[in-house]
Order: structure tokens, then C-alpha cells, then sequence
């Protein structure tokens, strides 16, 4: 799917936290998030939680090894939220009792508060060529069930959680979703400006985290 992008496209956007915003090139054109998506991920399901909560089912350190390496650490859950593992989980950690349309839903009114109440675009071709080509995140996701890294985490009688026979497909669904939300280069900006701004959208005053 990536190749059908045109490789001549190029943008630049810049927004600072007091709100300024300079653009150069193509704007206006929706981006796929892809991996981007890894940190509002994590960001959310700590809002919508716990740091607590999510960190006893995901580490805190980096792994030494390639992003979507087959490997967990030493309690047997990913070893921090940005690589495919650990965004994998911090996935199905978001409303994960909610149906996959509502958590969509949420996920969506997020990105586009940060991005200063902007319209959030969604590529469903990307998606669907995600799904078709996910035979390590399928081993990822197979290899943290295997691990019971979903039901268990850390601490089991203080956060375990009941995990049905749906629910990884559900939540391997979910993360490719996520990673095929698109956004122009402007929203990508404000949305980083909103995180610098710590949490609080610089076009709108509202905290988002």
C-alpha cells in the first residue's frame, strides 16, 4: 500500500506552543500515522487508566532490539509501549470491555482534540493492507498470549483481567486502526506542539493530557 503513495509529496509544519503556525509544501495532503500512532496510544490508555494500570502489562525500557523483534523481558510482558509489542498491548488496554466501534470512536475524538478539534481522516485501504500482511504482529500478538503477558501482566490480583477467545483478534484489529488514521502535516504539528505544551492544545486551551 505504501507504494502507492506519491513519492514526490513533501511537507513541513511548524507549530509553537503559543499557538503560531507556518506550513511549507503539501499541507493539505492526510499522512498515514503508522508507528506515530505508538506514543497517543500509550498516552491514552494512561489517561483513560492508569500509568499503573498500563505499566503492569507493559515495561518502561528499552529492548536493544529491532522494534518488532520476537522477545519480552523478564516478567514476560513487552519491554515499553513504542515497539510493536508493547503497542500491541497498550491497544488492548484502551476501554478494552467497550466494543471495537466505541473504542475506535474514542480513539478518533482524541486525535482530533489534539490536533486543535480538527477532522481526523481514516484510510481504510491501509488498513486493510495491514491486516493482510501482519504475520509478525500475529507472532507478537500469539507469543504475549502464549506468555499470558494480556490476562496477567506484573501483578495479576491487582490488574489481572479476564481475556476471552476474541479478544486478540479484536485488539490486533484495533492496533491496525490505529496505525491507519491519517492526518495532514499541519495536524501532525499541533498535535506535537499539544504534547510540548504538556497536554494542553495551543489553539483551543483545552488539556487533553
Amino acid at each position: 500500500q505504501l507504494n502507492n503513495v506519491d513519492e514526490n509529496l513533501y511537507a513541513i509544519s511548524l507549530c509553537s506552543v503559543d499557538g503560531q503556525i507556518y506550513n511549507l509544501g503539501d499541507t493539505d495532503y492526510h499522512f498515514c500515522v503508522q508507528s506515530c500512532s505508538k506514543p497517543i496510544t500509550y498516552l491514552i490508555g494512561c489517561d483513560l487508566d492508569s500509568p499503573d494500570q498500563i505499566h503492569n502489562f507493559v515495561g518502561t525500557e528499552p529492548s536493544g532490539r529491532n522494534f518488532n523483534e520476537l522477545c519480552l523481558n523478564e516478567y514476560n510482558i513487552p519491554h515499553n509501549p513504542l515497539i510493536n509489542s508493547g503497542a500491541i498491548m497498550c491497544a488492548s488496554l484502551i476501554d478494552y470491555k467497550n466494543s471495537l466501534a466505541n473504542r475506535f470512536d474514542k480513539i478518533i475524538k482524541y486525535w482530533s482534540k489534539l490536533a486543535g478539534n480538527t477532522k481526523i481522516n481514516f484510510s481504510t485501504s491501509v488498513y486493510l493492507s495491514e491486516r493482510a500482511s501482519a504475520d509478525r504482529n500475529n507472532c507478537l500478538a500469539y507469543m504475549m498470549q502464549e506468555s499470558n503477558a494480556f490476562q496477567n501482566g506484573i501483578n495479576k490480583e491487582k490488574y489481572g483481567r479476564i481475556w476471552g477467545s476474541d479478544d486478540l483478534n479484536n485488539t490486533l484489529d484495533f492496533y491496525f486502526q490505529c496505525c491507519s488514521i491519517e492526518i495532514t502535516s499541519t495536524q501532525a504539528s499541533i498535535i506535537a506542539s499539544t504534547l510540548a505544551n504538556g497536554g494542553i492544545c495551543p489553539l483551543t486551551n483545552e488539556r487533553i493530557f
